[in-house]
């Protein structure tokens, strides 16, 4: 997402509990702050969940910080939908006309009808399409049948996970 977003000239700021969060690592990685999830919520014009699924993160992201937006901020749920607590989210942006919300991710999947998160204006949800645009699914595709023909033939495999990394990877 960086990497992405680098050539727009952007300040980019980020929250994260597994870095150091130190000025050398925050350079290493192209952010420009590292900053607490408070400040991240009260200082960005667009602010995009990536944390990770762990349980500490389930309703993290709450009326509070939503509250604590800048005017007129998007917030961008990619992540997981467990990590918003809805109702709060709701109750905010019934009223903050000014904020927008763009979900790929809801908690439950589908979210049930007559949820106002159908209704709405300033809330825009999307049906868990994140990373299948183009040919991402057929690429992805490939990687995990390349993987399996290397596993077969008992070849290192090229994108195994490691199991450390889970408690950081959303």
């Amino acid at each position: 997402m960086i990497k992405l977003l680098k050539p727009f000239n952007l300040k980019i700021i980020a929250c994260c509990n597994y870095h150091d969060n130190s000025t050398e690592e925050a350079k290493k990685l192209g952010i420009d702050e590292f900053v607490t999830l408070e400040q991240a919520f009260s200082r960005a014009y667009v602010v995009s969940n990536h944390l990770a699924d762990k349980e500490n993160n389930k309703k993290i992201i709450s009326k509070f910080l939503f509250n604590s937006m800048r005017q007129g901020a998007t917030f961008i749920n990619t992540g997981r939908g467990a990590q918003v607590n809805e109702d709060d989210m709701v109750d905010v942006f019934e009223t903050r006309k000014d904020l927008t919300a763009l979900l790929d991710v809801q908690y439950p999947e589908p979210p049930a009808l007559g949820n106002p998160l159908y209704t709405l204006e300033n809330i825009h949800m999307t049906s868990h399409i994140a990373g299948s645009a183009n040919d991402e699914v057929r690429r992805l595709a490939d990687f995990v049948i390349a993987d399996f023909q290397r596993w077969s033939r008992e070849e290192a495999l090229l994108y195994s996970v490691e199991p450390a990394s889970l408690a950081w990877r959303a």
